[in-house]
């Protein structure tokens, strides 16, 4: 293949020898018909050796692992092979994608000797979970006068399935969740239906614990001791609608849906330790994947494979979440639903057109009042706080402040009107999501919403 500048020179040439035709410079047409020949023999000459040398080379990218961890380093190596009887100099480029952290020689010029091999290395490092994959390879061998080249592509179809790193689930060490479950004010019970917590004091029968006995009271009217009777804790089935539209992908340093699981995962792994069953639904227009709620980690396993191959995708609609979830999951469970979407819906559904969007007509159509009212918890996930602004100058830095200011208000009032059908819904950040939904799930464990 001729570059432009191929052409240029060619075209140069070819004017230059009609010129000195007609103006009748003998030594300068000399000049450029051997030039132009010279030339153009040596394109046509690279044309038929490139176009054999390109052939018998081959390219494959190895990797040391196959268990991709965000944030951890891992090493590529592209290996080159050379089956022709002289070496050939090539040009590279390994194609690489946005969510990867590089650094190493991806692209550059190479030497391969003669019927043998040349490696080269780099290192990558993922920065967000999800399945990506690697671009493709290419080569391309230039000319002596760079005016003509050879392009060839490898296509190398390598997924990554990116897990999130352990040092992220900081609750699955036990240590870091007990300190957490403790902060929170939620202790363990030693069996299901005995708590903790003094429900009142009554007799003392022959099949009572003589541990609860009151030991500084006595029933003088009715001769007999008296035992404490405790708080019933229920076993609670919490299931998070995740939603994995394409709304999740926002962020700049973090991206929601990234985050969002890590934090999830953390949680998950106290609530297991509470011996409450935990399952996942994840949710768009293009994704439904529903994983069974227990109380054996299986759940939080398959959560991790199953974010490490899909990316957030398609849009999404609650009422669309639960009516799926009623077809997988019969009995009353408690709902986590995370969003970060915000619908659009037609103007008679808008609440005193205001530019809020209603949730309760269409849940209505889905669930019955006492149903979903009681079992539901709704988290807004607020996209700006997932993005990092430095302003320049006092007029920039008002300006980011008061657009920061109106979403959160859009955002609040999104809430509120939620809240006042009765269901509870709160806005969260970045910063304060994990906190948010512990809090949450200790107010309803205290109800023993549901058991």
């Amino acid at each position: 293949m001729i570059r432009k500048a191929g052409y240029a020179v060619l075209a140069v040439l070819t004017y230059g020898t009609l010129e000195a035709l007609l103006l009748g410079y003998k030594y300068y047409i000399i000049f450029a018909i051997l030039t132009f020949f010279t030339i153009a023999f040596e394109v046509i000459y690279f044309n038929i050796y490139a176009a054999k040398a390109i052939k018998n080379i081959s390219v494959t990218r190895k990797t040391d692992t196959q268990d991709f961890k965000k944030n951890r380093e891992v090493k590529f190596t592209l290996h080159f092979v050379n089956n022709n009887p002289h070496p050939v100099s090539i040009h590279f480029f390994d194609e690489a994608i946005d969510v990867l952290e590089i650094s190493g020689k991806t692209s550059g010029t190479a030497t391969i000797p003669k019927n043998g091999v040349y490696d080269i290395e780099y290192f990558v490092t993922p920065r967000y979970i999800g399945e990506y994959k690697l671009g493709n390879i290419r080569i391309s061998i230039d000319d002596t006068f760079h005016i003509a080249s050879i392009d060839k592509t490898f296509v190398i179809d390598m997924p990554m399935r990116i897990y999130p790193l352990m040092k992220d689930i900081r609750a699955s060490r036990s240590e870091m969740a007990s300190n957490f479950i403790y902060t929170f004010g939620n202790h363990y019970s030693h069996r299901i239906g005995q708590g903790y917590n003094i429900y009142d004091i009554r007799q003392y029968t022959f099949e009572d614990d003589p541990r609860f006995i009151v030991w500084n009271k006595f029933d003088e009217q009715n001769n007999t001791i008296l035992v404490k009777e405790m708080e019933e804790e229920r076993e609670i089935t919490i299931i998070f609608i995740i939603d994995y539209s394409i709304a999740m992908n926002h962020g700049f340093t973090d991206r929601i849906y990234d985050k969002t699981i890590v934090d999830i995962i953390n949680l998950s792994h106290l609530i297991i330790k509470n011996r409450d069953n935990i399952g996942f639904f994840l949710y768009s227009s293009e994704i439904n994947i529903y994983l069974p709620p227990d109380k054996n980690g299986k759940s939080i396993s398959d959560l991790e494979r199953a974010t490490a191959s899909i990316l957030p995708a398609g849009e999404f609609s609650i009422s669309g979440a639960i009516e799926n979830l009623k077809m997988k999951q019969k009995k009353n469970v408690l709902l986590f639903v995370i969003t970060a979407s915000q619908p659009v819906l037609p103007k008679s559904d808008y609440h005193n057109d205001k530019l809020q969007f209603n949730f309760i007509k269409i849940l209505d159509r889905v669930l019955p009042k006492s149903n979903y009212r009681n079992y539901m918890s709704i988290f807004l996930i607020n996209n700006e706080s997932y993005y990092d602004y430095n302003p320049k100058g006092e007029f920039e830095n008002i300006l980011m402040k008061n657009a920061r200011l109106m979403e959160l208000e859009r955002i609040s009032g999104i809430a509120r009107e939620i809240r006042y059908a009765g269901i509870r819904c709160v806005y969260v950040g970045k910063k304060d999501i994990l906190s948010r939904i512990m809090l949450e799930y200790n107010y309803r464990r205290s109800m023993n919403a549901g058991a």
